[in-house]
């Protein structure tokens, strides 16, 4: 997945609202266009005693060789239907028959699922009798189950926990469509983690990325989210360490080289930031995120030709976003193109008609022109009215007073101008009204 966060200056720090991590899918095999509905991680985070009888019966089983398979499976029933009524019974049916005392455990979870947990004295025979198990079910009901398997023992895993591992297991499997098998491993932790990260609960997602590096330390989709978690839980340097280890296994990484392009931006190396970003985009020119990062970083550094080029691609990528023309507006104007400049501001405008910024960009652009100057008054009343609080946006306006004669209002305006940037450049209002002149 992408992390998907306005692009905004950074400083020195970041938060959640400002940096523009990427994040990959857990499993790229998957379709495109499907993502499952529900969750089972999410019951198992919610109901703190979610099966208490079933983990309380794990925990007391003594299953020969103290190794057992546990598999949660899913069924998507015709919801409040007599068919739905019979394929539970039949259901039920079949697994008490397949399940007897001595040999395993099975539990209803819902309507839809349920849990089993086999031994048979070995891996591979309690594997083949849950496969004959969701076969029967698919063949009695008509609907392919899917099919999370976790097995016992595993790494430190507790039965409970063996539990938990099959359902996110079949979390995993649900990504392939109904009918799907997934054991669980890396992936399915990368998947957990991933839920956990969208709700939110980034100090959980993180664990669950490190269980699963555990698993395999090689996975560099696992790398990065750890790396991201570590980033937006404000410890760049961390983050910085994690993602050279991603670039380290797979030096072709999009996602970590610009990923750590980020956070050398965060830590004060802008060259280095760039240099990263730059390699990013040169190995995938497709993500329109890489592309705006690059070019908002490279217009603030003044390489404004080769910030161009990546605003271009940005915009080939999303046409329909204002970023890349609000970013081309303000390079045009620093380049003295202000025909370019007011041509991009409107398209910014027309697109996203709440951008202060791009309001300003325009007003400022047509005052250069000593064109439409009322207008632009207008416009940049208007960019003050949305965000109050930008210096630039009060001295812009200040400059167009002082254009048609309201020195009165233009002096107001370079106060609050002045008062907001401090102390950072005292001689800002003489400046602005010397280029307004």
């Amino acid at each position: 997945m992408t992390k998907n966060t306005p692009l905004s200056d950074t400083g020195n720090g970041f938060s959640s609202r400002e940096v523009h991590f990427l994040k990959s899918d857990s499993e790229h095999e998957k379709p495109a266009d499907f993502v499952p509905q529900d969750y089972f991680t999410d019951r198992i985070l919610s109901e703190t005693s979610w099966m208490k009888s079933f983990t309380d019966t794990l925990k007391k089983a003594e299953p020969p060789g103290n190794c057992f398979v546990c598999g949660v499976i899913q069924q998507s029933l015709p919801p409040d239907t007599p068919q739905e009524e019979t394929a539970v019974t039949a259901a039920n049916a079949l697994l008490d028959t397949s399940v007897t005392p001595g040999t395993g455990i099975w539990e209803r979870i819902d309507r839809n699922s349920v849990v089993v947990a086999l031994w048979d004295g070995n891996e591979n025979a309690s594997l083949d009798r849950l496969a004959r198990i969701t076969e029967a079910m698919a063949s009695t009901l008509g609907i392919d189950p899917t099919l999370g398997i976790a097995l016992f023992p595993f790494m430190d895993f507790s039965r409970t926990e063996t539990f938990y591992n099959a359902a996110k297991a079949v979390d995993h499997a649900a990504f392939f469509g109904p009918g799907s098998e997934a054991r669980f491993d890396d992936v399915s932790l990368n998947i957990s983690g991933d839920r956990l990260y969208q709700m939110g609960r980034t100090s959980d997602a993180t664990r669950e990325y490190q269980r699963g590096l555990e698993i395999n330390p090689n996975n560099t989709n696992l790398i990065n989210s750890l790396g991201v978690c570590h980033g937006m839980n404000n410890d760049p340097q961390k983050a910085k360490e994690v993602f050279k280890r991603a670039i380290e296994i797979n030096p072709a990484e999009v996602m970590s080289i610009y990923n750590m392009g980020l956070v050398c931006d965060i830590l004060g190396n802008k060259k280095r930031a760039i240099q990263h970003l730059e390699q990013a985009s040169r190995l995938d020119d497709s993500i329109l995120e890489v592309e705006l990062t690059v070019g908002n970083l490279l217009f603030k550094e003044q390489e404004f030709d080769r910030a161009l080029a990546h605003l271009a691609r940005a915009r080939s990528l999303n046409a329909n976003s204002s970023i890349p023309f609000k970013l081309m507006g303000e390079c045009y104007l620093e380049t003295d193109q202000i025909d370019k400049a007011i041509a991009a501001f409107k398209r910014a405008v027309k697109l996203n008609p709440s951008d202060a910024a791009s309001l300003s960009g325009l007003a400022h652009a047509f005052g250069l022109k000593e064109k439409n100057l009322e207008i632009a008054i207008t416009l940049a009343r208007e960019s003050i009215m949305i965000d109050p609080d930008t210096s630039l946006f009060h001295s812009r306006l200040g400059q167009l007073y002082m254009k048609t004669g309201q020195d009165d209002l233009a002096r107001i305006e370079f106060d609050t101008a002045t008062q907001q940037r401090g102390a950072e450049n005292p001689s800002s209002q003489e400046t602005l009204e010397k280029r307004s002149a």
